[in-house]
């Protein structure tokens, strides 16, 4: 029997595959305004094959090649195609298709390039023009006569912005390489050269249509012309006020200030900025990139898509969730402070074709946490402690699925509170709590039957030991993973908390819970012994990454 799981998964694989090798099929920006030849191959949805462009509308040979111009859009003169005319015109007036030939009716050509040659504008390889096929004829047009082929032939050398898009930024360790550098020898009292062996590391970049609220993007920008030079960027909010009003900027934390910082303490006092200065190249002329010749004529904004750098920016989930999509809409802004540069992207402000879509689309931020996160995200911001909300810890979190039932929030017996809150925040979201937790108890996928008491109603007495059985509450998690909003037993079983973020190197998971440090907080703990979700909730393929945090690492008491 087929496990759908599996089909499910193969099928997505098959899905990102084809759009992957439909993407590398597809020609860059760069490529689509290289001009055209002679010769050139043609496509038309209606024809029964391709059909070959015949240049006649100028005589001047560039690197010995003919380029085409807007001049050659004169019908079968020009666009040539074998074959009959497969248009649906034809049935519909009961004939039988006519050859391709004897019907091409062509309107001018469209999307031009920027050269001029023999007084015609080139044409380049996105350049396109409509047949409205009917039954014509057609002879060559006159070639304009040029005073001098030196004054007609105009190349564009303008610099131009031609593409802006988001990606996902993934590095691996890449080869070693031997570099050359010349130090002081005092046994030979001179410089010499030696050879240092320098770690390279390995950059992939994936398109990407949307990216969860607080991961990390790289935002890149495709030039010409333009190496070595600084450009700004701007991320602005599109087709409705979520983040921000529509069209105004979006401030972000810019990774190269988190990775200026060298006390772990300042982090939390990074600042998001809503313009961002860069450098074409940036990654193109770093020794320590592998694959740095991906960049070249390419600048590299790396974004975390958040305002804080040490934890979630709640106000912005909050604006994300309360919205009618469940997302926020942006795009890019280019500009350049060159002289006579020219964009290649939508009209922004002051008529400069500088805006720039993600694709052709929106890119969407989205809020992936789970709805008891919210809750604890909610009890968090309160400032939720026992020195200021013992009350709300004893009337409510205690008050859920509780047998013996703590009187106290402070640190004493009976009166530890992170499985109460846990308990709280999934009840209060609509999902299964443990019974009478303890923190060890979320561990376990079964219910928890403490000892001394019922059961059931109908027991005439209560449980001579502690039981584990039905109903089931949970779903454990494999491997004790810390996926996005798993519940987690921490420090020897000694404490319960949710996972909702890591360090940059992977090794320290960050827990959002109660009774860290007597507070509602996010902090790390060692010793993780499980991972479970309520059974109610269906993992997404989103919860196998959690976000990058930078902070001290401060570990908290319970």
């Amino acid at each position: 029997m087929e496990n759908p799981n599996t089909s499910a998964h193969d099928d997505k694989l098959s899905e990102k595959r084809a759009e992957k090798e439909k993407k590398s099929s597809e020609d860059s920006p760069a490529e689509k305004r290289e001009m055209v030849l002679h010769g050139a191959e043609l496509k038309c949805p209606y024809a029964q094959g391709p059909g070959e462009l015949k240049v006649t509308s100028n005589e001047i040979n560039l690197q010995d090649k003919i380029f085409a111009t807007k001049g050659d859009g004169n019908n079968m003169v020009n666009l040539q195609f074998k074959g009959t005319c497969g248009h649906p015109k034809w049935p519909a007036r009961n004939m039988s298709p006519p050859p391709c030939m004897s019907v091409i009716k062509l309107s001018p050509w469209q999307n031009l390039g920027t050269s001029v040659i023999q007084e015609q504008t080139a044409l380049v390889k996105e350049s396109f023009i409509n047949c409205d096929p009917e039954f014509n004829a057609a002879s060559p047009s006159a070639i304009p006569q040029a005073a001098s082929i030196k004054s007609e032939i105009q190349t564009n050398d303008a610099p131009k912005i031609l593409d802006a898009y988001f990606v996902k930024w993934t590095s691996e360790k890449g080869t070693p390489v031997e570099k050359e550098e010349e130090v002081y020898s005092k046994q030979k009292g001179k410089k010499v050269t030696v050879k240092k062996k320098v770690e390279t590391t390995k950059i992939a970049t994936e398109k990407i249509s949307e990216r969860g609220l607080s991961y990390q993007v790289a935002l890149i920008v495709e030039t010409e012309g333009l190496s070595g030079k600084k450009i700004k960027v701007k991320v602005k909010s599109g087709k409705t006020k979520v983040l921000t009003e529509v069209d105004a900027d979006l401030g972000l934390i810019d990774l190269t200030d988190v990775e200026k910082v060298t006390d772990a303490s300042k982090y939390a006092g990074i600042k998001a900025k809503t313009e961002f200065e860069v450098a074409v190249d940036n990654f193109a002329n770093d020794p320590t990139i592998e694959n740095s010749a991906e960049f070249k004529n390419k600048a590299v904004v790396r974004l975390m898509l958040n305002q804080r750098a040490d934890d979630l920016s709640f106000d912005l989930a909050k604006l994300i969730a309360a919205s009618t999509d469940k997302e926020a809409s942006v795009y890019i802004e280019v500009t350049s402070d060159e002289p006579k540069i020219e964009y290649l992207g939508q009209e922004g402000k002051n008529s400069l074709k500088n805006t720039f879509l993600n694709g052709g689309q929106y890119f969407k931020i989205k809020y992936f946490e789970q709805p008891w996160i919210v809750k604890a995200r909610e009890e968090q911001e309160l400032g939720v402690s026992e020195s200021t909300h013992c009350t709300k810890i004893v009337d409510e979190y205690h008050a859920i699925n509780r047998q013996n039932k703590p009187t106290a929030c402070a640190n004493t017996d009976n009166s530890s509170w992170c499985a109460s809150f846990v308990g709280w925040c999934l009840n209060k979201s609509g999902y299964s709590a443990q019974l009478d937790p303890g923190a060890y108890s979320y561990g376990h996928e079964k219910t928890r039957y403490r000892a001394g008491y019922k059961k059931n109603p109908t027991d005439k007495k209560g449980l001579a030991k502690e039981e584990f059985d039905d109903p089931v509450w949970g779903k454990l998690i494999a491997g004790n993973q810390p996926l996005l909003g798993s519940i987690c037993v921490l420090l020897n079983k000694h404490h319960v908390s949710m996972a909702v973020g890591k360090s940059s190197d992977g090794k320290t998971i960050y827990y959002l819970g109660g009774n860290q440090g007597n507070k509602v907080c996010v902090g790390t703990f060692g010793q993780r012994t499980s991972s479970i979700y309520p059974t109610e909730y269906t993992k997404k393929t989103e919860d196998d990454e959690l976000p990058i945090y930078y902070t001290k690492n401060e570990k908290l008491s319970y």
